[in-house]
């Protein structure tokens, strides 16, 4: 995975923002936004958010 590609658009957060925030205790959709700004504007990738978050709790050692 690039983490520097972008997950929202709005704010311009990358892929590795979102997983810098994951494991700094980020873990919720909310929790995300708070800490990166994501799924803060219009909202559009929100369930993306969601679905990441899930994957990354499924599968941690993919995000390492």
């Amino acid at each position: 995975m690039k983490r520097e590609k972008i997950a929202c658009n709005c704010h311009n957060v990358s892929y590795g923002k979102i997983i810098d925030a994951v494991h700094a205790g980020a873990d919720t959709v909310e929790k995300i936004g708070e800490a990166t700004g994501a799924g803060t504007g219009c909202g559009g990738c929100r369930p993306f958010l969601a679905s990441f978050l899930e994957d990354m709790k499924r599968f941690p050692e993919d995000y390492q």
